[in-house]
């Protein structure tokens, strides 16, 4: 009896520490979810060693040596030690998910130089053993090049890759749904031949297959190009998907060499934000954060903005949880008509572009930081 005891006490021990150090990120019924927000950061698995590659700029020479203030602390490449390493750095500072992006792979035809790494990401975190940590989302990048999409090619991707994702115990699931995201909606609508039909066909198809697959329902979102008026002007949207985002915006202003004040493009995802709350939008709207937007290492001409500091970072946090307190259209829905506070930032590891979560050399662990202040974790 004293031995049975012992086993049975040993147990609920084990079963207490795994509780203890996996997130409740089941939004909804429960109220699980730590002080009643979700926090995404978006995750680009662009960085492989085989050249081409994404450390490399316009002259072909790799850019780091120019912007030594980027370069991650916890690995250069898109590797399985650096994925672990990322999830538990993450998790530790109240990142609930990643929302990875995907990339569609055509066996016959590699669409960009070594595009087959892209998506590594979400392989390394499915097969990461610290995948319990956190949660992750897939967000299906359909992008040109990547747009070009018949029914053969949508089949395919849900059958070989998008299913198991879903079937991952750490995929991320709000009132129950599984959350995923397609990248652009003026890619995806133009792949369908502007086609209501086929738009609904191709996601009917999706939806289905999770249901015979008992996984349950879905929240299907869409990519917006940009927020000023976007949703009021595509109807089509409410008959199709559950909700809209976006993956980042910036404002168009005269490039020059000095850079903006990050307040201006701080103002300028706060506007998008708000016009996309307004009640009379056919969906509710996911928002996002931005976290800088300075693109000179890949040679972009678009306007660059200074980096936040860590001030100006929290208080971008702080109005996104005050957003999210007050507009009923920023969130994703829940049965009832009641919603979950959710939001993504960008970016956990746009180094190219200058949408920087990740620790690096310049910042450290900073805007991580940040987000342990203004949302801390679960438990606390």
């Amino acid at each position: 009896m004293k031995q049975m005891f012992s086993f049975l006490l040993s147990l609920l021990v084990w079963v207490s520490g795994c509780a203890s150090q996996s997130p409740a990120l089941t939004a909804g019924d429960g109220k699980t979810v730590k002080d009643e927000y979700l926090v995404g950061v978006s995750y680009f698995a662009g960085w492989w060693e085989p050249t081409p590659n994404k450390w490399q700029g316009p002259d072909g020479k790799d850019w780091r040596e120019n912007y030594p203030d980027r370069i991650p602390l916890l690995g250069a490449y898109n590797d399985q030690v650096t994925m672990d390493k990322e999830i538990i750095a993450a998790s530790s500072y109240g990142v609930d998910f990643f929302a990875i992006l995907w990339y569609p792979a055509d066996p016959n035809n590699e669409l960009e130089k070594n595009a087959r790494y892209l998506n590594r990401g979400l392989e390394h975190f499915i097969h990461s053993k610290e995948a319990y940590r956190m949660k992750f989302m897939t967000e299906f990048c359909n992008h040109p090049p990547f747009d070009n999409l018949s029914d053969e090619n949508w089949q395919r991707m849900i059958n070989q890759s998008w299913m198991a994702a879903f079937k991952h115990p750490s995929y991320l699931r709000v009132g129950e749904k599984l959350v995923f995201k397609i990248h652009s909606a003026d890619a995806f609508y133009g792949s369908c031949g502007r086609n209501m039909d086929i738009v609904k066909s191709r996601l009917n198809l999706l939806r289905q297959k999770v249901r015979d697959a008992g996984l349950g329902e879905m929240l299907i979102g869409i990519g917006l190009c940009d927020s000023q008026g976007y949703l009021s002007r595509n109807p089509w949207i409410a008959g199709a998907f559950d909700f809209a985002a976006m993956y980042m915006d910036v404002p168009v202003v005269e490039q020059k060499q000095t850079n903006y004040s990050y307040e201006v493009l701080a103002r300028y995802n706060q506007s998008s934000r708000l016009v996309c709350a307004n009640e009379r939008n056919p969906v509710m709207f996911m928002p996002y954060i931005g976290a800088g937007w300075q693109p000179r290492p890949w040679g972009d001409k678009r306007a660059s903005f200074e980096f936040p500091d860590k001030i100006q970072f929290t208080d971008e946090l702080l109005k996104m949880k005050q957003d999210l307190d007050i507009y009923k259209k920023l969130g994703l829905p829940i049965h009832g008509g009641d919603k979950q506070k959710i939001f993504t930032i960008y970016a956990w590891n746009e180094f190219g572009e200058g949408g920087i979560v990740a620790p690096t050399q310049g910042d450290a662990y900073k805007k991580l930081e940040c987000i342990r202040q203004v949302f801390g974790l679960s438990g606390d």
